[in-house]
């Protein structure tokens, strides 16, 4: 079964290469660091991906908590990058959640197994179809191959 669409999230250009993203009325402005022409008021769009997978994945962990009657203080989740190239993209992420307590091995493996099940994670392990569209004073038109 298929969930229903979701979104949709607006990204508007603010002038060089600052841009902002608008969803359900909240708002985030996107950048470059200054040594790649851009002012520095955001995070970068690859930034936004592993924030994307990090919050994900702290969620999973804390509601995991939360029906385990653990506490979820002390989780903190880093998230690091690596590009690859062929074509240039981010090659490989790594999560690490850290949990402040003491857990079994069983409920260790269990809490490890709900983080790899985050929506963004699963999203990234399974691609979804993206398709690209273009709209002009002319009309829309499908992407060419």
């Amino acid at each position: 079964m298929t969930a229903p669409d979701a979104g949709p999230a607006v990204v508007s250009w603010l002038g060089g290469v600052r841009f902002e993203a608008a969803v359900r009325g909240h708002r985030l402005v996107i950048d470059q660091p200054r040594d790649e022409g851009g002012t520095d008021e955001g995070i970068t769009p690859v930034e936004c991906l592993a924030v994307s997978a990090g919050t994900c994945v702290a969620f999973f962990v804390v509601r995991f908590c939360e029906r385990h009657r653990l506490t979820p203080r002390g989780v903190h989740v880093t998230v690091g990058w690596a590009y690859a190239e062929q074509p240039h993209r981010v090659g490989a992420l790594r999560i690490a959640v850290e949990y402040d307590g003491d857990l079994d091995p069983a409920l260790h493996e269990r809490l490890l197994k709900v983080a790899e099940g985050c929506t963004v994670h699963q999203t990234l392990a399974h691609p979804p179809e993206i398709r690209v569209l273009l709209t002009t004073t002319e009309g829309a038109h499908e992407p060419i191959v």
